[in-house]
């Protein structure tokens, strides 16, 4: 009996796959005193966000942190200023996806921000500043982990480039691979 009459044959293959997935939008405020007694806001923005993700557990953690920055009126709102603080962060972002038959030792951390950090509102209360801000990642774990193939060994040999023939059958027309012209240009077709 040959190979072709047991059916195929199965490979265990290890590859690089993504193993776990998640996303974590969030809303935090912070509270910023600036020097002078504030009169007005006149801008409030974010800016130098840097960020770094590791594994803890089947979470993803992600480390950070960004400048804010309020551009504000003082004195009776003749003169302005520019208050600056840093903001640090964790921001555990729970997976909706998590494979745990991957290889120990062989998982990496990837995430991107597919929202940066970014003040909705900034107000004045108490003569601090209060500044929202919204943010948010999706993360993915990947890490080596096994597939399992099948393999038809003897199909290979029927399969022989050399006499592949491309059909098109709307129109009926076969050609060979051998009978194409290498310098034809596709303007050529609109003459």
């Amino acid at each position: 009996m040959s190979n072709k009459d047991k059916g195929p044959q199965y490979r265990q293959i290890i590859t690089k796959a993504i193993c776990g997935r998640g996303r974590k939008f969030s809303q935090s405020t912070h509270s910023i005193a600036p020097p002078e007694n504030i009169s007005g806001i006149l801008g409030a923005w974010i800016i130098n966000h840097t960020y770094k993700a590791s594994q803890v557990g089947e979470t993803v953690e992600v480390t950070g942190s960004y400048d804010v920055n309020i551009w504000y009126s003082f004195d009776g709102n003749t003169q302005t200023d520019v208050a600056k603080e840093t903001i640090r962060y964790v921001e555990r972002v729970p997976l909706s996806y998590y494979d745990r038959n991957v290889r120990e030792g062989t998982t990496e951390v990837t995430a991107a921000v597919t929202q940066p950090p970014n003040c909705i509102e900034a107000k004045i209360a108490g003569g601090v500043v209060q500044v929202s801000v919204e943010k948010e990642f999706l993360v993915e774990m990947i890490g080596e982990t096994k597939v399992c193939v099948a393999c038809y060994p003897d199909s290979f040999d029927e399969w022989d480039d050399k006499d592949l023939i491309v059909s098109n059958e709307s129109d009926g027309e076969t050609f060979d691979f051998d009978d194409l012209d290498p310098d034809l240009m596709v303007d050529d077709l609109d003459d």
